[in-house]
């Protein structure tokens, strides 16, 4: 019998995902649970294996395809199937669409067995109508193109199900010319009112001039989370207009802490105690744990803080859920056992998914400070600096005095459309106090 190689649902908020590359060949023998290809989504790279084993029957889906969940990419015939009797069975509608899908395996004869009436797959839906202005329904992937290129996705024909415009729609319309800045439709004489009209889309940015090569350059290619990367931080940037406040944080207290953590056989870094105080302010100023809708505010009732993690493949954020519910030492551990599978690939999906707010480590190698991007679709990101002694004035026993201190800076970039310059300080201000008085449960 056929078995179906279906395009995983990795993550609740994946809708498609991209064939990086194909590790067998049509009539290539499998094992159960060996791999057959690897595929990037917007959350991770995962390795897809068979369900069963057989032979690779058909790849029904090319390299650097992009394809919705839930879509057959290939089949395998079980040795059941290929023990039997089989007529050649004709092709697949959708064959003629795939380029390089081999043909018809033989199979061996044997005793003839009772056939079924094969049921032809229906043939795809023509594409949809566009959807109705103020409905459009897009994937992540889709929204960012439209924010980067400026397309008003109203103009884009969709050939997803029920008119959805897919990532390969907006290639093929910026590949015959589209994207020019996008209009605000008008509304139709007659038509009801459909509340506030949209922002009009940004122009498209003129391309930027191509390097030129000298002898000895290399050309890189992108990887998929690359690209990734790059059009999520380009379109944070043109949707959240960015505010970047500092705070210069007097660490001692911290110090000392984490000393007598390490007397106790814990190690932990200052990554788990800036978590620690910013989950406690989330709770203070839930407008900083928030997101825009629309026109709307969503203010988040749980604390989950994404961690930035650097990998081999590049940078992946995963989230620490419920940090205002755990204690610093908590922390550590969900962080540290969060890194260390990033890095080695074993990171879930739904462990890349679904954070409130960001905090970002320049690690030990770091810097004084940096101006972070928000992660969308959060309202904002906190970014440490490297600890550093330095000496600085202190009241000490009512007097200033100069003190050799173990110094931070925290700069915050917060989206001024739902954060106010008062809640934006008054957050980073209530972290910096929570870390120097030094009290960590």
């Amino acid at each position: 019998m056929l078995i179906d190689v279906v395009m995983p649902q990795l993550g609740e908020s994946v809708v498609e995902g991209v064939v990086v590359k194909w590790l067998v060949a049509a009539g290539d023998a499998v094992a159960k649970d060996q791999t057959l290809l690897t595929i990037s989504t917007d959350k991770v790279d995962a390795e897809i294996p068979a369900p069963a084993a057989g032979r690779v029957a058909q790849l029904l889906a090319k390299e650097g395809e992009t394809v919705p969940v839930l879509t057959v990419v290939a089949k395998i015939e079980t040795e059941e199937a290929q023990a039997s009797v089989s007529a050649a069975a004709p092709a697949p509608p959708w064959d003629e669409e795939i380029e390089g899908v081999a043909g018809h395996l033989s199979r061996k004869t044997g005793p003839p067995l009772p056939v079924q009436p094969r049921v032809e797959a229906p043939a795809p839906p023509p594409p949809g109508p566009p959807p109705a202005p103020g409905r459009l329904r897009i994937t992540p992937v889709v929204g960012r193109m439209a924010a980067a290129y400026g397309l008003d996705l109203s103009k884009v024909p969709g050939t997803g199900i029920e008119g959805r415009v897919t990532r390969r729609d907006v290639e093929a319309y910026l590949a015959s010319g589209g994207g020019a800045a996008a209009e605000v439709p008008s509304p139709r004489a007659g038509a009801p009112a459909q509340g506030p009209a949209p922002w009009p889309a940004a122009p498209a940015p003129p391309a930027p001039p191509q390097p030129a090569l000298a002898e000895g350059d290399q050309v890189v290619p992108w990887t998929p989370i690359r690209k990734r990367i790059a059009q999520h931080m380009v379109a944070s940037k043109q949707t959240s207009p960015h505010v970047h406040i500092f705070a210069e944080v007097d660490l001692h207290k911290a110090v000392a802490h984490r000393a007598a953590l390490k007397g106790t056989g814990v190690s932990v870094t200052y990554l788990p105690y800036v978590m620690y105080a910013a989950a406690k302010a989330l709770r203070e100023f839930p407008i900083v744990n928030a997101a825009v809708s629309g026109e709307s505010t969503i203010l988040r009732h749980d604390i989950h803080i994404a961690v930035a993690v650097d990998t081999e493949k590049g940078l992946l954020v995963p989230v620490v859920r419920n940090a205002d519910r755990k204690s610093l030492v908590e922390l550590s551990r969900a962080v540290d056992d969060l890194g260390e599978r990033a890095k080695a690939g074993k990171v879930l999906p739904d462990e890349l998914s679904g954070g409130t707010f960001s905090v970002t480590n320049p690690g030990a190698k770091g810097n004084l400070f940096g101006t972070p991007i928000i992660n969308q679709p959060q309202a904002g990101v906190l970014r440490m600096g490297q600890v550093v002694k330095r000496p600085v004035v202190a009241v000490i026993e009512g007097s200033d005095a100069i003190v050799i201190r173990p110094m931070m800076y925290l700069c915050m970039a917060y989206d001024h459309r739902i954060i106010d310059g008062v809640a934006g300080n008054g957050f980073l201000f209530r972290v910096r106090e929570i870390l120097e008085a030094g009290d960590f449960g």
